[in-house]
């Protein structure tokens, strides 16, 4: 096929094009939503290293073995929300290479069937998996509230 000139193009032309590579914004909205909630928890998760981490500074020795059982929970607890952000980030890249491709492939008149496939699978991949790493997390947040107020582990 052969590039699309700027004599070609009609109305309907630049509609369709224009919907082709912006639906997948659909997706960067949703993604935007949980790095929004993942980065609140992050925060959270940090305020309260930084209170757990006072508070052993300030005790005896007797009480360090539970101030430290909860400051590596919620280290590990960090590390999950970092990775969790990552892949949700990589999915907002990657939906915003696909929006460009789809577009320049359609102005060129080229196909990017496999491409813009390749790229729209990998970032659900990305989200599919940042959903599975947050409620691995969230499930881990409970397990530092036992620790917090002294009752066994809720696995």
């Amino acid at each position: 096929r052969e590039p699309v000139t700027m004599e070609q193009f009609d109305p309907n032309s630049i509609l369709h094009l224009i919907q082709a590579a912006i639906a997948p914004v659909v997706l960067i909205s949703g993604v935007g939503l949980l790095l929004l909630t993942l980065s609140n928890r992050l925060g959270r998760i940090v305020d309260r290293t930084r209170l757990v981490a006072s508070e052993r500074k300030q005790t005896g020795e007797g009480a360090h073995a539970d101030l430290d059982a909860q400051l590596s929970i919620l280290g590990r607890r960090a590390r999950m929300i970092r990775l969790a952000l990552a892949l949700s980030a990589s999915a907002v890249g990657l939906t915003g290479l696909l929006i460009a491709a789809l577009f320049l492939a359609m102005l060129l008149g080229r196909n990017a069937t496999l491409l813009c496939t390749g790229l729209f699978v990998t970032a659900l991949l990305c989200v599919v998996s940042a959903m599975w790493v947050f409620v691995a997390e969230l499930r881990i947040s409970l397990t530092a509230l036992d620790v917090a107020v002294g009752r066994p582990f809720s696995d």
